[in-house]
């Protein structure tokens, strides 16, 4: 049986807030410098906050050390946001180097070009970490 733990109701809190947040981000795609990348940023944080949402509805099912709890669950949430706020950066700056198809035909200086690509390569990477640990985690409902 699923249950709520505290991890989890946190998961589900910053889910909600981020799709709310991806919700305003959507209304004001036109508004910004690179439209389709904002409706990128819009797209990843909804889709980032379902995710959220998804793995604290389902937390309790996780079997990992406390500490690699943890980590997963807050490097999720983090790797996101970092991915999203890389990509809206991009959408207002016109940042294009990190997200060359969205980005095509824009460009901002090499220190925001620097921080976009340093925001989301570092959001991947620990989303990429976290939800690895997630799977590993949620392997002995499987076996």
């Amino acid at each position: 049986m699923i249950e709520f733990t505290q991890i989890g109701s946190e998961l589900i809190f910053i889910g909600v807030a981020f799709f709310l947040v991806g919700l305003i981000q959507g209304a004001l795609i036109p508004v910004v410098k690179n439209s389709r990348m904002a409706l990128s940023g819009h797209l990843t944080a909804v889709q980032c906050a379902m995710a959220l949402m998804i793995f604290g509805i389902t937390w309790s099912l996780v079997e990992l050390p406390v500490y690699l709890e943890i980590f997963t669950a807050y490097g999720c949430a983090f790797g996101f946001i970092l991915i999203w706020l890389g990509i809206t950066i991009a959408s207002v700056t016109g940042a294009s180097k990190a997200l060359p198809i969205a980005g095509d035909g824009f460009s901002a200086s090499i220190a925001t070009e620097h921080k976009v690509t340093s925001l989301v390569r570092l959001g991947s990477a620990l989303s990429l970490i976290a939800c690895t640990l997630l799977t590993i985690g949620m392997l002995p409902i499987v076996w």
